[in-house]
């Protein structure tokens, strides 16, 4: 029986970003029948002051010692295809609504849907007003309990809500949008720069891909970043329980995640890395939308949440183990999203303390780590799991000092506290995660997946290993990999994986790319060969992948 797998390519195009988002259907909208009379309604959120965002944030940040990293301004609203926007038809005579949402000078918008509860058939998109990004479609199958849809930001300061259905308008609404959340940081690699203001982690963190975090190899696939209400990313851990019947909990803080909106709102992002031990941005195509907060305490700083979705396998979902064991050997690791950038590793070797972090918190119910000797911790790590060195995890970042110029003084929320501190199944991770009543002091993770539903990641890129332009040598004008008149049309990476495999999707790695205008049709091909013959055999191809679509120094699924 063949494995699913991805395979990470690296082109550097020199020549001149698209869809992603967590469980839709894919598709594009449609186009609505325009009349002269008519045109998209605009709404207009009140103006606000990046930098006065960004300073008050960073005032904010050095006063605490917690770590969630902060990136959005809200505005609470209410608006639904009942009070705002417009309705039109299409050729095929559906039903579209259309709002358009502007917020002067944001590097990215999200909306939080609630009363969410569509009707089969029905679909619902987010898109900029030049279709270069698209989000969805949306439709019945993401309808949830709690009613609630979060989405991952779309770039810039506008976006296009439109809202598909057969049916004629009816008097209650399917949706109501009940938050605008203005990014002032900028989240999002699109155009030129993922993060538009340079603000990513301090360059002493270490790629998760990188030799140093090979003893916690298996572990990676259990961490994601989270995005609260639209505006605050920190980090939370996927976990087993002792029942293995793949129950999809995850661990976090308490002060990232807290009450039950806070968690019905929450996005999810798997396998945001680098595909090796670089710079390359990550693939951000793996998300999730909402879950259920099952127990939290504050004064124990710990908050349990159950998916909504299962995590499919194409996220290569680990749950990780843990232990309750307050008996540490030396070496342990964090894997954490600092300042929500792509997924790091911090390494100490010495043995964490028991010890008291803040006031509000209970006495001796924390790990200190005194010094990182490898990488460090920083605000959007809060939550981020510490594994030791049979890699169970014993507990979860609070906060502390710790910078990349003075990497010390982290504290995490002691696991085995959390354990039973407080009888209250509300309040404690034993009735949660000790269903069988085994009782265990630690337990092992597992990759629940096997077979053809076992994916996995492959590159040829190394530790050591940059992505660059390379010049065509002389007197050869152009790239290897772009533009030139040596006559090169075509490049190719070549990989030897034993066994028959399921090739599930592609990553594109862009170096660099250049267009005279954004409305450029430049386009590249990409071809699957089979090479187990003399002679390759061409087993799949795609046409018009366009180049403006593309994320330059990125991963592009």
């Amino acid at each position: 029986m063949g494995k699913s797998l991805f395979i990470s390519l690296l082109l550097l195009i020199f020549i001149v970003t698209n869809l992603f988002g967590q469980q839709s259907e894919g598709g594009l909208p449609r186009k609505a029948i325009t009349l002269k009379s008519a045109k998209i309604q605009a709404l207009s959120m009140p103006q606000v002051n990046n930098e006065a965002l960004r300073w008050e944030s960073e005032q904010q940040a050095k006063e605490g010692l917690l770590k969630p990293f902060t990136f959005a301004h809200p505005f609470e609203v209410n608006l639904s295809p009942l009070t705002y926007g417009v309705w039109g038809k299409s050729e095929d005579g559906w039903w579209i609504w259309q709002l358009t949402i502007h917020s002067e000078g944001a590097l990215s918008l999200n909306l939080l849907f609630e009363q969410f509860e569509l009707q089969e058939r029905s679909r619902l998109f987010l898109y900029t007003p030049d279709f270069q990004v698209i989000r969805g479609a949306y439709t019945w199958k993401n309808n949830s309990q709690d009613r609630v849809l979060t989405v991952t930001p779309v770039p810039g300061d506008e976006v296009v809500v439109q809202y598909e259905t057969p049916y004629p308008p009816a008097s209650t609404a399917d949706f109501v949008i009940t938050r605008v959340n203005h990014d002032y940081v900028g989240v999002l690699k699109y155009v030129d720069t993922r993060r538009p203001l340079g603000i990513t982690a301090g360059d002493c963190n270490r790629e998760i891909n990188c030799d140093q975090a090979d003893r916690w190899r298996e572990l990676q696939n259990s961490v994601c970043r989270i995005m609260v209400l639209g505006k605050d990313l920190c980090t939370a851990t996927l976990v087993n329980n002792t029942a293995e019947n793949k129950k999809p909990y995850l661990l976090t803080a308490n002060h990232c995640v807290n009450t039950p909106l806070k968690a019905s709102t929450t996005l999810f992002l798997f396998n945001y890395e680098s595909p090796y031990c670089g710079t390359l941005d990550g693939d951000v195509t793996n998300s999730l939308s909402g879950s259920k907060l099952k127990a939290t305490l504050d004064s124990l700083d710990f908050a349990l949440l159950e998916l909504n979705t299962l995590p499919p396998p194409t996220f290569r979902p680990y749950y990780a183990g843990w232990t309750r064991s307050a008996q540490l050997t030396d070496t342990v690791a964090c894997i954490h999203h600092p300042q929500g950038d792509v997924k790091k590793i911090a390494i100490d070797h010495d043995t964490p303390v028991i010890a008291t972090f803040l006031s509000s918190f209970v006495k001796n119910a924390f790990w200190k780590v005194f010094k990182w000797d490898v990488g460090t911790t920083e605000f959007g790590s809060s939550g981020g799991p510490c594994f030791n060195r049979s890699g169970q995890l014993f507990g979860t970042l609070s906060g502390g000092a710790a910078v990349c110029s003075n990497p010390v003084n982290d504290y995490f929320a002691r696991f085995d506290m959390a354990w039973s501190y407080k009888s209250d199944s509300t309040k404690q991770l034993k009735h949660w995660l000790d269903p069988a009543g085994k009782n265990p002091v630690s337990f092992n993770g597992k990759q629940f997946n096997s077979g053809e539903n076992l994916c996995g990641e492959f590159t040829n890129l190394a530790e050591g290993d940059t992505h660059q332009l390379s010049l065509l040598p002389s007197p050869s004008i152009g790239y290897w990999t772009g533009t030139n008149n040596g006559g090169i049309t075509e490049i190719a990476d070549k990989f030897t994986i034993p066994g028959d495999e399921i090739l599930s999707g592609l990553y594109l790695g862009i170096g660099r790319k250049y267009l005279v205008s954004m409305n450029s049709a430049s386009y590249v091909k990409i071809k699957v060969y089979n090479l187990n013959q003399q002679t390759p055999v061409l087993l799949a191809e795609k046409d018009s992948v366009f180049l403006k679509n593309l994320t330059p120094d990125a991963m592009n699924y």
